[in-house]
């Protein structure tokens, strides 16, 4: 296993005991995150996490520690250059996703969660201008329509994110990946917020995440009705959400057109936000 030189290190230095070197099972089995249960010295459970997305751990502990467990996991330790964290264990930790059959509670948990965790500090945290560079990253050959990707789809796009960035008011600290399987259901403080990338702006753009989720057929219908829920709970301008919701979704296409991946499942759901 990649990670275990990495594991044994690190629990001899923050004295915890891990007990199996199997990971929690993740939604998404990403392999390049390990993270499994610890327990300290004193008996108390935590969570070890070594990731292998070097250049968005900075981002996250900076947001753990701006929101000090008020909307999110406690942070305990951190080793930027192991790439490492330790973490509060969440109980029970039952994702949200479990609750996802009552659409209109999940959008409540997590609009009073956003509540929480939208403040207006920045503190080691990436823009939102920062965030969506991959825009100018593809403007080039997305313009040219490279391969078919809809030139127009990405021009409207990119237009509508420079209008939306350079009118951002009051701008605050972003999860910038909330969605049903980032929030979890905890004992100490009802429902808590992990995994965050860790941005700062425009606080639209904290509900795009969360109409891709679950992982089951979302109607364009039922994210309407999301946004409308959204918008009315949070006090947002119900335009800026779904121009938001267009510009991460094309946001989205052009990470996998850089990456060499399939982009078209991406643009056909970018495509389906001009109806949001």
């Amino acid at each position: 296993m990649a990670f275990e030189p990495g594991i044994v290190d690190l629990a001899q230095r923050w004295s915890v005991r891990v007990d199996s070197l199997k990971p929690f099972p993740t939604a998404f089995g990403l392999p390049h995150n390990f993270v499994a249960e610890a327990v300290l010295t004193d008996g108390t459970r935590v969570v070890l996490k070594i990731t292998g997305y070097h250049d968005e751990l900075a981002n996250e502990v900076a947001a753990l520690r701006v929101w000090n467990g008020n909307g999110s996991a406690c942070i305990l330790r951190a080793d930027l250059d192991r790439h490492a964290i330790l973490l509060e264990r969440i109980q029970p930790g039952v994702m949200l996703a479990e609750f996802s059959d009552d659409d209109d509670a999940a959008v409540r948990i997590t609009a009073d969660l956003l509540r929480q965790l939208w403040i207006p500090r920045s503190d080691g945290l990436r823009s939102l201008d920062s965030w969506c560079d991959a825009y100018e990253r593809n403007r080039t050959a997305l313009l040219a329509g490279v391969d078919g990707f809809p030139k127009q789809l990405f021009a409207r796009a990119d237009a509508l994110r420079r209008v939306l960035l350079e009118s951002t008011a009051d701008p605050v600290a972003l999860h910038g990946d909330m969605h049903h399987y980032n929030v979890l259901q905890s004992d100490r403080a009802g429902w808590l917020a992990i995994d965050p990338k860790g941005l700062f702006g425009d606080r639209h753009f904290d509900v795009c995440q969360f109409l891709r989720n679950p992982f089951r057929p979302v109607t364009a219908a039922e994210n309407r009705q999301r946004l409308d829920h959204f918008s009315e709970l949070l006090d947002l301008d119900r335009q800026r959400l779904s121009d938001w919701a267009l510009v991460h979704a094309v946001l989205d296409a052009c990470w996998s057109f850089e990456d060499g991946a399939d982009w078209r499942p991406k643009v056909a759901y970018a495509e389906e936000t001009l109806t949001y």
